[in-house]
This record gives C-alpha cells, sequence and structure tokens, in this order.
C-alpha cells in the first residue's frame, strides 16, 4: 500500500498516534497523566520526527514501556537533558581542554611541555601545518609546500572518545614525512587519556593503535676517527672549534656544551664540572637547567691532549668572569640549537661526512674509552648515564678488541696509536 496522501492525515494506534505531517515525516504523541473525570491527561509529542511510521511507533512501544517500568520522565526533559550531556563543560571536557588543564599542572621540563602544547595544537587540534617536500634530484627543483590537515580530536569530549575515532586520527597523520612528530603527539595523547582513567573521567584508555608512538629504532653508528674528528674541528668557526673535542672526548651533550662557562673549568686537576645544560623551545625561547636526571651531573676528565687546546679557547675565544659563556653567539648570549646544528652540519660537509649528527660524537667518545679499557661503572659516569644499560654497549664492542688494546685513550687520540 503506498503511503497516504501528505496533510493532517492520523492513525490511531492501540495506544497513541500517528500523524503523517505536510513534509512527509511522521509526528508520534500520546496522552499521559490526569485523573479521570477531575484532570485532564496531557499530550506528548516525540522531539523529532520518523521517517517512517514504523520508526513512529516503535518510538512509541519505548515510551509505553517507560510508563509501565516506572521510568519515565516528560519527552521534552529527556531531550533538554540529553543535549546538556553533550556539550562540554566541567564535567564533560574535551580532549583538548582536559589536555590543557593537565598541562598547567604537570611537573615537565620546559622543552617537553613546548612539544606537548606543539602536539596538541597541530595534531590533535588540527591546526594546518605546512611543510617543503624533499626536492627532485634529478631536475634540482624543490617540491611545492605541501599544506596537511588531519581529523582532529580536540573537540571530541574525552567521554567520547573511542578506539575507531583513534585510529582515524592516525591514518591521517602525516606518518611518511613527519612519523617522529606523530609518534610524540601520539603519546601525548594516550598519557592525558591514561591520566583521564585516574580521574574516573574514562573507564578505559582508547589510545590503542597497533605500531603508534614507538621509539625510533637505534641507529647504527660507525665512529669516527680521531683524524677525522679534528677535520670536522678545523672546519668549525674559531670560537666555537673546542666544542667538537669537547664532545666527543669528554662526551657531552649539545645543550651541555652550549652552556659551559668558565667556571665549569677546573685546568689545575684538568676536569669539567657539568651541572647544567640549555634547551631552546621554539625560536626565542630558551632555559637553563638542570640536566634531566642526577646521573647527568658530572665530573668528567679533560685528556691531556686537548688540554692545551682548552687553555687557548679560553684566553682567546670566551667570555670574561666566572659565569662568561665559552661558545656564545654576536650578541652575546646563547648559540641556538639551530646555529649549532648549521654549523656543525656545514663542517660535516667540508670534512666529506653525511649522517653524522653532533649528539653522534658521545658515541665516538665513549666508544673509544671503553676500547682504552673503562668499566661499565665509569662509562656511566662519564655519559651521565642513569642505568648500565647504556654503558654495556660500549663495553660488549670493547671486549671483542681488549686483546689489541694497550695503550690509553689519550695516545689514540694524539695518532700515536691507530684506531
Amino acid at each position: 500500500m503506498g503511503r497516504r496522501a501528505r496533510g493532517s492525515a492520523r492513525r490511531r494506534s492501540t495506544w497513541g498516534t500517528v500523524r503523517l505531517k505536510a513534509s512527509g515525516k511522521y509526528q508520534a504523541s500520546y496522552r499521559h497523566g490526569g485523573i479521570p473525570g477531575v484532570l485532564p491527561s496531557t499530550v506528548y509529542a516525540a522531539p523529532m520526527t520518523f521517517q517512517t511510521e514504523g520508526d513512529a511507533r516503535v518510538w512509541l512501544e519505548m515510551e509505553r514501556r517507560l510508563i509501565e517500568s516506572d521510568q519515565w520522565s516528560p519527552p521534552a526533559d529527556r531531550e533538554a537533558a540529553r543535549r546538556r550531556a553533550e556539550q562540554p563543560g566541567p564535567e564533560r571536557p574535551t580532549v583538548a581542554t582536559y589536555a590543557r588543564q593537565w598541562l598547567a599542572t604537570a611537573d615537565l621540563r620546559t622543552t617537553t611541555r613546548t612539544r606537548y602544547e606543539a602536539s596538541l595544537r597541530i595534531y590533535i587540534c588540527g591546526e594546518p601545518l605546512a611543510f617543503s617536500l624533499r626536492s627532485n634530484k634529478r631536475t634540482g627543483k624543490r617540491a611545492r609546500p605541501k599544506v596537511w590537515t588531519n581529523h582532529p580530536l580536540g573537540d571530541v569530549a574525552l567521554a567520547d572518545l573511542d578506539r575507531a575515532q583513534v585510529h582515524a586520527w592516525w591514518r591521517s597523520l602525516p606518518l611518511v614525512e613527519r612519523r617522529r612528530s606523530c609518534d610524540l603527539a601520539y603519546q601525548f595523547l594516550r598519557t592525558i587519556c591514561l591520566a583521564a582513567v585516574d580521574d574516573g573521567i574514562i573507564d578505559s584508555n582508547p589510545v590503542r593503535v597497533k605500531g603508534a608512538g614507538k621509539p625510533s629504532k637505534r641507529r647504527s653508528i660507525e665512529p669516527l676517527t680521531p683524524a677525522q674528528v679534528r677535520e670536522i674541528a678545523d672546519n668549525m668557526p674559531d670560537r666555537w672549534r673546542l666544542g667538537v673535542p669537547l664532545g666527543a672526548w669528554c662526551a657531552l651533550r649539545s645543550g651541555e656544551v652550549r652552556e659551559l662557562r668558565r667556571k665549569d673549568i677546573d685546568l689545575n686537576r684538568g676536569v669539567i664540572k657539568v651541572t647544567r645544560g640549555v634547551t631552546h623551545a621554539g625560536q626565542r625561547t630558551q632555559h637553563v637547567g638542570d640536566p634531566k636526571t642526577e646521573a647527568g651531573i658530572r665530573t668528567v676528565r679533560i685528556p691531556a691532549s686537548i688540554l692545551s687546546e682548552v687553555k687557548t679557547h679560553l684566553h682567546e675565544h670566551a667570555q670574561l668572569g666566572p659565569n662568561g659563556l665559552l661558545f656564545w653567539r654576536d650578541d652575546g648570549g646563547h648559540v641556538t640549537d639551530t646555529e649549532w646544528r648549521a654549523a656543525w652540519l656545514r663542517a660535516c660537509a667540508e670534512a666529506g661526512i653525511e649522517g653524522f649528527r653532533f649528539h653522534d660524537l658521545r658515541h665516538v667518545g665513549l666508544t673509544y674509552t671503553a676500547l682504552a679499557g673503562a668499566t661499565i661503572r665509569e662509562l656511566q659516569v662519564a655519559a651521565g648515564h642513569t642505568t648500565p644499560i647504556m654503558a654495556l654497549r660500549y663495553q660488549e664492542v670493547a671486549a671483542s678488541h681488549m686483546d689489541d688494546v694497550v695503550k690509553t685513550l689519550d695516545a689514540m687520540i694524539t695518532g700515536q696509536l691507530g684506531p
């Protein structure tokens, strides 16, 4: 049978009324309450219309069951409550709202906080991200910048976030071009959801995507020779040259090198006191603070072969006074990570070395120190590692070479003994 003609046609069922509206949709209503002969009943209509008559009658049946089970309340009141529940508020925060609240109270390092804020702004809230693709090696032309947007989760109520939404969000990220940043964003989202579980806002953590957020695989680093380290150093700007042998033979991190001051150098004992590091949050904000762990605060020996170079640098390049920086920029401030990396890459290119990071100099120094006979504990202290696991890598390298190693690290640096 075809549909009834559009208009005000009504059709009464055993309970309630279904009406075909001019729009072609169905409206359902029923009478409830009142006292026969004393107080008239009230008509309650569905807060929505229905595509089919069957849908309208299903709604009526559900209302009848609510009345019979004494669970009924006016449909309009229930709809208003549902709408209020869907509106974000103090009791139903969005992912972005809760993340900002968490960041406001979390005890984080400045650089960590900056990375989390960037992850929230770009990858979770969906701020457009533009980046350049690699140049075409055949034509030499640089690819046009690519603008990327994702499926943001920032406006989703945290209580409504489910695994399907998280999976869709993860798949929309620029996993090829920015995999490391995507993993960091995933880790941050997982962290705030774990905190939400602890706060009782959600029952379980929906951030579970196989393979996402995993740390990058350990790089295989072929240690440079002392001659190669020297060649790179010779291609650095004169006032920053000493940073290369300090990074290698004293196993210092970039931020530790760039924060060194005159008071940290003890020429009489031939040691460097490492108590601080500088980090940059963005292009302009810098932070000087303690190392990540207590083990990072350490005293390292300066090999005799570069001690004279340290003295020359203090005389010719370091700023004056106990707090004078050993390495500084034209305005007298800290050398930024970007500036240091740019100078390092140019020096490596001049030396014909590719794919080697400044941080990899620590690997060089610790490998040679292990070859010179250092114990796991000595390597751990020199590097500032919290656990001996990292130091064990270098000890394992040394174990297979110790029969041939009879000279000290200093002899290898000066060239008296080949690598």
